[in-house]
């Protein structure tokens, strides 16, 4: 659903509004690089996931799982799972804030 594109432009979204976004692509891991996440906590306050799919069991409940017991907000973005049949896809990412700026606003009213 995403490519790198939508996740840069998320980030130059914050970054309009003197916000720095860390970008990490988590492709490449098999399960939690724990130490990439520990060391976010030092001058983060939120860890936003975009799912490439339906939240329900995707990668934003695993962070949301490592940080449950600290200070760290998690957020993910994604599709609530259900059967979509015959939607409008302007539609559906409007709904969803899957667009960057929508994305953006939605990560700025979570760090005010």
């Amino acid at each position: 659903m995403y490519s790198w594109f939508f996740f840069e432009q998320t980030a130059a979204e914050l970054s309009k509004k003197g916000i720095h976004a860390t970008v990490i692509n988590p492709t490449y891991i098999t399960g939690l690089d724990t130490d990439l996440l520990e060391s976010l906590k030092k001058d983060h306050r939120l860890v936003v996931t975009m799912e490439d799919g339906v939240l329900d069991g995707g990668f934003g409940e695993k962070i949301a799982r490592f940080y449950g017991s600290s200070d760290m907000k998690t957020y993910a973005f994604g599709l609530e799972k259900k059967f979509y049949d015959r939607y409008d896809y302007e539609k559906l990412v409007e709904e969803y804030n899957l667009k960057p700026e929508l994305a953006a606003k939605k990560i700025l009213d979570l760090i005010k």
